[in-house]
């Protein structure tokens, strides 16, 4: 049993989660200098325990979507293990459930140390988001454009989540490297998206990828990579190290890209994007505990 939630919790997914809440930390030390290690080590345990909320959820909700996608991989088509009759439906959303509260409760717990809501408030609104984009009313995944919910979750509530929970204020907040992030992130969403198309197509979804096409959305994903390096180089000192190491992956991308993107390359294509974002992120991260504020 345990061994299939270990699979249901899709443990390397959380780089999606983990190298915004470490941006958020370095926007708090960037604008008032060190951090609460005990606050950091909460807001990690609570960014392991949303991820957890959101994959057991998602499996629950993309259950007739996974089960129409007959050629999944390390990124997408969710865990499987009710497609597999490893757990069953019940099960999944009560851990969902059981995850939102510790969630919850973690982030009361840091609000309650700063004397401050806004912990609260943007891990609800973490909640929130996933709600709205796989679940009714909104489902959001079936209206179209729910990538921006995505965007919005990792690009904007989880940095500012890490930010507040150290105690930062929005007249401190650098808003500069949170903004440029986004076209990065929604690149992000879109990419993941593009190995489901035929899947999400047959079950209705209206994904990115099934309303422009695989071949139109993946140079969307070139392209929103590209606008997010470049901004990010005005807006910070960017070392030319870090810089070749981006380009390096971006221009990967794009070869890729150029290329049919037959089955085996998507999985290829999706995995540098998802390399390509997080090394932006950390490295404006790093460009930020460098700086003085």
């Amino acid at each position: 049993m345990i061994i299939h939630w270990i699979k249901a919790s899709r443990l390397p997914a959380h780089m999606f989660i983990f190298p915004p809440l470490i941006l958020g930390h370095a926007l708090y030390a960037h604008a008032f200098g060190g951090l609460d290690a005990l606050q950091v080590v909460l807001v990690h345990v609570a960014g392991l325990s949303l991820h957890l909320f959101i994959v057991y959820a998602n499996d629950v909700a993309d259950y007739w979507s996974d089960k129409q996608n007959d050629a999944p991989t390390a990124f997408t088509g969710g865990s499987r293990v009710l497609i597999e009759e490893r757990l069953t439906r019940r099960a999944l959303f009560s851990g969902a459930i059981v995850m939102a509260f510790v969630t919850i409760a973690l982030a009361s717990l840091l609000s309650f140390r700063i004397g401050s809501a806004w912990p609260i408030i943007f891990a609800v609104s973490g909640i929130l988001l996933l709600q709205a984009y796989s679940f009714s009313p909104i489902k959001l995944s079936y209206r179209g454009f729910g990538e921006s919910l995505q965007m919005v979750g990792v690009g904007i509530v989880l940095p500012l989540f890490a930010f507040f929970s150290q105690g930062g204020v929005f007249a401190t907040l650098p808003w500069a490297p949170v903004l440029v992030l986004l076209p990065a992130q929604l690149a992000l969403a879109v990419s993941t998206a593009l190995p489901d198309a035929p899947a999400d197509r047959r079950t209705g979804k209206r994904t990115s990828v099934v309303l422009f096409g695989v071949r139109s959305a993946g140079w969307l994903v070139v392209g929103l990579l590209g606008v997010s390096l470049i901004v990010l180089n005005v807006v910070l000192p960017v070392p030319i190290t870090v810089n070749a190491l981006i380009i390096a992956v971006v221009l990967s991308v794009v070869l890729l890209r150029s290329s049919s993107l037959f089955r085996h390359r998507l999985v290829t294509f999706v995995g540098t994007a998802i390399v390509a974002v997080t090394v932006q992120v950390l490295a404006a991260s790093w460009v930020l505990w460098q700086m003085p504020a």
